[in-house]
């Protein structure tokens, strides 16, 4: 309160002074003695007052946050006797609110604004960091269920974006694009993936979570995309039908027998390989047509009975994860539960993009950082916690994880979708 107060009048103070140097040059101007217009000069003064009255009256939790969770620096200066002997207090201070506006179609429901902060000498960034449900809980968005990231601006300068995602909202056709891979809404809107650049993914979070949600996103994104595509395998090895729905696609191949799969992923290999001398021989860096594995728990390969067969699986899988991205042999791998016991790291290490949903294992929340990051840098909200289609996305390409909230897809799109892409 007392800082409040102070920064109140000390800006009243400012721009008294600065309204004053207007005046004497207002006066100077027209050659006007000083007291001539004093008038003018204390409507001035008056107007003045009544913008900083209004701007501390409309953002006063906004302006007395830095003081009240501590967003300060200690800085060691010079004084006149002696150097770097003095460590002064510089409050960061508010400089602006601003609303973000999202330049898209379907966004109406992300609730978003930024709030801009200060300091002569320099921005303490891990204070924000460290603070931010702190930061929600004192502004009362905690309860709302909003979100904060901290952005560097400038030198000295730090801009907090409060954001809001919906919980649930329906999928439609509107968000897809031929060339793109839509994933979800993010806090800048709809987040988007450019489809040449898609690479190996793990998708991991409990039953219930979302996960064969989000499969089925992806599927709808493939079947948008099919002239990049020269074949698609779904495996679903747990006794599943979901994914068997898919075959009537043309290039889509259902597969539910492991020793299918077993021979199913020699030919895939030798495709690899054979892409592989192509490319070599004709100078290509990547290859732009892809070919697809989608599996759904892949979990189920660990626990099956005949070792021999099992790990010939997962020696090809890995194979396919450390030389199949150039290539355009690309894995899409589910699982409720991810450790070196069900994935061997030789796997895990190669795939680029990771997508965590609802979980209370702390081996699946390392798949995309430490835990105590993630509640650092993502999100204030438990892991645990997520509502169904919540996730945390690593982008493989850049390394950058957001905070997503996937689509509800009814059984009744799915079903209209997969009717549409069917061979005719």
């Amino acid at each position: 309160m007392i800082y409040g107060i102070t920064s109140y009048i000390r800006t009243l103070l400012i721009v008294g002074v600065l309204a004053l140097l207007v005046y004497i040059g207002h006066i100077n101007l027209f050659e006007k003695s000083f007291n001539e217009d004093l008038n003018e000069l204390y409507t001035l003064l008056a107007v003045c007052s009544m913008i900083v009255t209004i701007h501390y009256a409309l953002n006063w939790k906004y302006i007395i946050m830095p003081y009240s969770l501590n967003l300060h620096g200690m800085f060691s200066h010079n004084t006149f006797t002696e150097t770097r002997s003095i460590k002064t207090l510089f409050l960061d201070f508010f400089w602006d609110k601003k609303k973000i506006k999202l330049r898209r179609l379907f966004v109406d429901d992300i609730k978003t604004f930024a709030l801009e902060y200060t300091n002569l000498i320099s921005i303490n960034l891990d204070n924000y960091r460290k603070a931010k449900e702190r930061m929600l809980h004192y502004l009362g968005l905690i309860q709302e269920g909003y979100e904060v990231s901290i952005y560097p601006k400038k030198s000295k300068t730090v801009e907090l974006v409060f954001y809001k995602l919906p919980n649930f909202y329906e999928i439609d056709f509107g968000f897809f694009r031929v060339g793109r891979l839509f994933l979800g809404k993010y806090e800048r809107g709809l987040y988007y993936r450019n489809f040449d650049t898609i690479d190996h993914h793990l998708v991991v979070g409990e039953s219930g979570s979302g996960k064969s949600n989000y499969m089925h996103l992806l599927n709808i994104n493939f079947f948008f995309n099919q002239d990049s595509i020269k074949k698609m395998y779904m495996v679903d090895l747990k006794g599943g039908v979901e994914l068997n729905a898919y075959s009537n696609i043309e290039n889509v191949e259902f597969v539910n027998n492991i020793e299918r799969l077993d021979t199913l992923l020699d030919d895939i290999v030798e495709d690899m390989q054979k892409t592989q001398e192509y490319m070599l021989k004709n100078n290509i860096r990547k290859n732009d047509i892809f070919t697809l594995i989608i599996f759904d728990e892949v979990g189920a390969v660990s626990v099956y009975p005949d070792k021999k067969i099992r790990d010939s699986i997962l020696n090809k899988l890995a194979l396919i994860s450390m030389q199949g991205r150039s290539s355009g042999h690309i894995m899409f791998l589910f699982a409720q539960k991810i450790d070196a016991t069900i994935l061997p790291i030789q796997i895990t290490n190669n795939i680029q993009s990771r997508v965590l949903l609802k979980t209370t294992s702390d081996n699946n929340i390392s798949i995309i950082d430490l835990k105590e990051n993630i509640r650092d840098r993502i999100t204030s909200t438990e892991i645990q916690d997520f509502n169904k289609g919540r996730a945390i996305y690593k982008n493989g390409l850049t390394s950058e994880k957001n905070l997503v909230q996937f689509p509800f897809i009814s059984d009744n799109f799915l079903d209209m979708t997969i009717r549409n892409f069917s061979k005719k």
